[in-house]
């Protein structure tokens, strides 16, 4: 994937660090051409691919979903080759599992009709923390941590009747950690790619066997850790 994206920076693929710097430095991309005494501000908005790392695999099979993100970092301070600083994300992940569900024919009675329906895991995220940015060549790789309020939900589809099913909410503190590498195209703007590690310390329970009645008691946390892969548009002034 790096290498797929590399090749949209005109000038990168193939040449020493420097020289691609140099070609998209030509391209308006400024910030690789600034001190690490400078400040940079970046933003960026990011598609996820969500990873259940945790316990809540036991509710979603496979453990795999979607979501969105975003990202705002102020980098003021020289550390060395680096510019430390400070970051805000957020966002919003949300992983669904099929089921079918039995039940018998309003219009037809003595027949039985499966009906699909989707039990659904959700996370939104805030968090606040401190980064590192390291320019490299035509690149920057930007690495931080950070602790915030994690919104989780879990939506048990128990009977075709939405109204019937087990919803838990609960609102938990969280860690994060991320690295990202960013590759500027044009006047300062360009893609990046990612990875973050999100702990929500939750001892809320739910219901994970599917067949369960409604009302049935809790019986296993689900609102533990997520992985996500990212893709953002990226933005540095």
């Amino acid at each position: 994937m790096l290498a797929g994206l590399l090749a949209l920076a005109p000038g990168a693929a193939g040449a020493a660090p420097g020289a691609a710097r140099d070609r998209s430095v030509e391209r308006g991309n400024t910030v690789l051409d600034r001190d690490t005494g400078e400040m940079v501000v970046t933003a960026a908005a990011a598609v996820r691919m969500g990873i259940v790392a945790g316990a809540g695999d036991v509710v979603v099979q496979p453990p795999l979903g979607f979501g969105f993100g975003f990202k705002l970092a102020i980098y003021p301070v020289r550390a060395g080759p680096m510019r430390f600083g400070f970051t805000f994300n957020g966002g919003h992940d949300r992983f669904m599992s099929r089921r079918v569900i039995v039940s018998q024919s309003m219009t037809d009675p003595g027949t039985t009709v499966m009906t699909p329906r989707w039990s659904v895991l959700t996370h939104t995220d805030l968090a606040l923390g401190l980064g590192f940015q390291i320019p490299a060549g035509p690149l920057i790789f930007e690495l931080g941590g950070g602790g915030g309020l994690g919104v989780s939900s879990y939506r048990r589809a128990v009977s075709v009747d939405t109204q019937g099913d087990d919803v838990t909410v609960a609102y938990s503190p969280l860690l994060r950690a991320d690295v990202s590498v960013g590759i500027p195209i044009r006047r300062n703007q360009g893609l990046a790619i990612g990875l973050d590690l999100q702990k929500y310390f939750s001892d809320k329970r739910v219901v994970t066997i599917p067949d369960a009645p409604q009302g049935a008691p809790p019986d296993s946390v689900v609102f533990d850790l997520i992985l996500n892969v990212t893709l953002a548009y990226q933005m540095w002034f």
